[in-house]
């Protein structure tokens, strides 16, 4: 069992670090160092993957004992570590300690190297369009495979940049490859609804920037949208239970989806034949299933229900696309063809939480989460991911929800021992002492997936048993979305990921809420989940087929894994003064094996 715990960790420590949220660029940053020298050792940790093992030997090392050619090479595998591991600013921090044109003195290392990682640190940062920026003075040199892999990432990041820093930095810029670049993102940005209209603009751009590398080499496949245009279905199923008693939760996707279809429509887009099936009513999903594609409909979204998408699975292939809106068997080794699978898996959060803590160099953790099937998940998934990027995880809890925190808090901090041990003491030497308990000392952050109610109790508790200090890093279900000081600001400082719906109130959210005032309450993310699912059926087969492609939705940003399972990224968000703001870009999701 030991062994197979070290395989799975080893497995998935490998996955981590071939995940950073930018395509890796194919250059060698090995330098020719004395094999035995203590850097040395740390470069060849990092080659093979061995993160934590180097970022404990770095911190070992006196840089004040190396010579200046010494101290150019720890920053630099300084550097290489922090991307790695996520951590944009602590890269910056380690290329900024050099000179400029300093790293050309380490023999081995590509020149092209110190532009990729700070391009990659950049994007980690979430400074999206400086990242692209870098990439670009780099792209005149490049050639072959390390060009298109530079083309793509140039892409990825401007597509992850707010449109107004694009408007304002296409606005200012008098650099035609710069403004060029900025404008095809806006373009293509504004026009997500509409891909007529997306396509007219596309070719628009390319009259007139015809000399620009993007207008002769399209990016995120935009050389193919013309194709996905024509292969669009106009006829389509949404198969939702609107009865029994999931059908307050399929009511909340069916009216989110048609919330963007309508948002499309009144924009001129060409949207097709919506026909709703409640699936709820029929006792045999497989005969409704058939039956919505014999009704002529070309893709299906749906269903909702878990045990449905798991029936689905069973297929090797199924007749037309089909967009569940749950994820079935995950640890499925292969799924049916034409089944894509999306969802707002809270585990997936908790995984992201995982990440985002190492980023931090978090390296012990303790966890709560309340008793159940939903919290075993939640803390399964956090507990593999955290252990897996060679993180400790020293206890865990589950709560039973009835108000009684203290005792669970105490006993997760091991302030029941500190008071037990004082009692020995006073029974030993027989007289009374003063005492003050004390929690354990060896905690880097907790973390916690509980409900708005419960985490306004859980964070002053962690207070009051001496953790105040102690970061608290949450899942999105400590957020109820409706923006209060006077309840929050109990979880000042608290740090959790959420949809972008949730954190930037754009106009179309809005529109819900005031049609459907049932969307200001915990359903809210199930209309974005509606939402987004309109948005993601035309593109289904590019982000499918193209390795950089992703939208980015209301439910963050989607890109596709190789079984057909949507892979979400989020942006992460602090209490400030009771309110809730978004703290950095978003955190990369860890892809994760099957069948495991």
């Amino acid at each position: 069992m030991l062994n197979l715990r070290h395989a799975i960790l080893a497995l998935l420590i490998i996955l981590l670090g071939a995940c950073s949220s930018t395509p890796q660029q194919p250059q060698s940053t090995a330098l020719n160092l004395s094999s035995d020298s203590a850097l040395s050792s740390i470069e060849q940790l990092i080659a093979n993957q061995r993160y934590v093992d180097a970022e404990n030997a770095l911190q070992k090392i006196d840089i004040y004992s190396l010579s200046e050619l010494e101290q150019i090479q720890f920053y630099w595998l300084s550097a290489n570590l922090a991307v790695q591991l996520g951590r944009g600013d602590a890269a910056i921090t380690a290329l900024n300690a050099v000179a400029p044109g300093d790293f050309n003195q380490l023999t081995g290392l590509n020149p092209n190297a110190p532009g990729f990682l700070r391009a990659n640190a950049l994007h980690l940062k979430g400074e999206f369009i400086a990242s692209a920026r870098e990439r670009m003075f780099l792209a005149g040199v490049l050639s072959g495979d390390e060009y298109d892999v530079n083309h793509q990432a140039i892409w990825n990041s401007l597509l992850q940049a707010s449109d107004s820093d694009l408007e304002s930095f296409a606005a200012k810029s008098s650099t035609q490859i710069f403004k060029g670049w900025l404008e095809l993102a806006l373009i293509i940005k504004r026009n997500q609804i509409d891909l007529d209209r997306q396509l007219s603009s596309l070719r628009l751009w390319q009259a007139q920037y015809d000399n620009h590398p993007a207008a002769k080499e399209l990016p995120g496949g935009l050389d193919q949208l013309e194709e996905y245009i024509e292969s669009k279905a106009n006829y389509i199923a949404l198969m939702v239970p609107l009865s029994g008693k999931l059908a307050v939760t399929g009511k909340a996707v069916r009216d989110g989806l048609f919330a963007a279809y309508y948002q499309a429509k009144q924009a001129g887009a060409q949207v097709p034949e919506i026909k709703v099936y409640d699936t709820a009513k029929s006792r045999d999903f497989w005969s409704l299933y058939k039956q919505a594609i014999l009704d002529g409909n070309e893709l299906i979204i749906g269903p909702l229900e878990k045990q449905y998408v798991e029936r689905l699975q069973q297929e090797s292939r199924l007749p037309v696309p089909t967009l569940a809106l749950n994820y079935g068997n995950r640890d499925a080794s292969e799924n049916p063809s034409q089944l894509y699978q999306y969802g707002l898996a809270v585990e997936d959060e908790a995984q992201l939480a995982a990440a985002y803590a190492r980023q931090q160099g978090y390296k012990s953790a303790i966890a709560l989460m309340p008793k159940g099937p939903w919290g075993e998940r939640v803390f399964k998934r956090f507990s593999d991911t955290w252990q897996a990027q060679g993180g400790q995880l020293i206890e865990a809890q589950f709560f039973n929800g009835d108000g009684d925190y203290n005792k669970v808090i105490s006993r997760l901090f091991a302030i029941d021992d500190s008071e037990a041990r004082a009692r020995q003491i006073r029974r030993q030497i027989g007289v009374g002492m003063e005492f003050q308990a004390r929690r354990r000392q060896d905690v880097d952050f907790i973390f916690v997936a509980a409900l708005p109610k419960q985490a306004r109790q859980i964070k002053p508790t962690l207070a009051f048993n001496f953790a105040k200090d102690i970061p608290m890093i949450a899942t999105s279900q400590i957020y109820s979305g409706i923006p209060s000081r006077s309840k929050d600001r109990d979880l000042n400082d608290v740090i959790f990921c959420d949809i972008p719906w949730m954190l930037e109130k754009g106009p179309l959210r809005k529109q819900v809420q005031n049609l459907w005032p049932q969307a200001k309450g915990s359903l809210d993310r199930l209309y974005a989940l509606g939402v987004d699912a309109f948005h993601l059926y035309p593109r289904l087969g590019q982000i499918k087929v193209l390795k950089y492609s992703s939208i980015q939705g209301e439910t963050g940003s989607l890109a596709m894994d190789e079984y057909g399972q949507i892979i979400r990224t989020l942006p992460f968000a602090k209490f400030e003064n009771g309110l809730a703001k978004k703290t950095q870009g978003y955190v990369q999701n860890v892809e994760r094996p099957q069948g495991i």
